[in-house]
């Protein structure tokens, strides 16, 4: 078939993802100082660290909003513990975001911050949209209690729900954050912070210290 005549079919399949959602904090403030190109030459720099952790990791970057990130893992290709390789994303960005802190500090005077939330769950995953425009993106309950998550962040601070938690946390030292009432919801969901990498993984597989 020609490819004026292929056609992208809409629809998806239910599957578990692992969902991040990442907002850069006082970039308002930031852009009132900044020229408009400095303005994208910043965004560029931060959302070019953010594409290459979230690439190494497996991610997929569904969309850049502004300011704000959504990267999913186990789609479109299947990622055998997706969890982990989330928080492990979530963890190396943080890590990037040191230097860049540190430069915004010094050249303007205004401290820059990212909050992360990540969330594990059953979504529907695939090309959504109309015939006119198509977005190949994820839905679903678990992909909104990722991102009302991330705006339970503070800053420099990555919060996790409990089911991810669970299923990364021989890899990651956390701490209790709390339990948190979400809108639409009638039970609240418990947080997790997390604080940093566990070494004996990095030992066992050297390879992935570099990724």
């Amino acid at each position: 078939m020609p490819a004026a005549e292929q056609e992208i079919r809409l629809g998806g399949i239910s599957k578990e993802l692992s969902i991040l959602f990442l907002d850069i904090r006082g970039f308002t403030s930031l852009s009132e100082k900044l020229r408009p190109e400095e303005v994208v030459d910043f965004l560029n720099m931060m959302f070019n660290l953010i594409t290459e952790r979230a690439l190494a990791n497996h991610g997929t970057i569904d969309k850049f909003i502004g300011d704000a990130a959504m990267i999913l893992f186990n789609a479109p290709l299947d990622v055998p513990d997706h969890p982990y390789y989330a928080v492990k994303t979530a963890c190396e960005i943080q890590q990037g975001m040191e230097k860049v802190r540190a430069e915004v500090r010094d050249k303007y005077g205004i401290t820059v911050s990212v909050g992360i939330g990540i969330n594990t769950g059953e979504v529907v995953v695939g090309n959504i949209g109309s015939y006119l425009r198509v977005d190949y993106t994820a839905i679903g309950d678990h992909v909104n209690t990722a991102a009302r998550i991330e705006s339970s962040t503070g800053p420099n601070q990555i919060l996790v729900s409990e089911r991810t938690y669970e299923r990364t946390r021989n890899d990651f030292e956390y701490r209790f954050a709390g339990e948190k009432l979400m809108k639409g919801k009638s039970v609240p969901l418990k947080l997790f912070e997390v604080l940093g990498r566990k070494e004996a993984r990095y030992e066992e597989e050297p390879h992935l210290m570099k990724a």
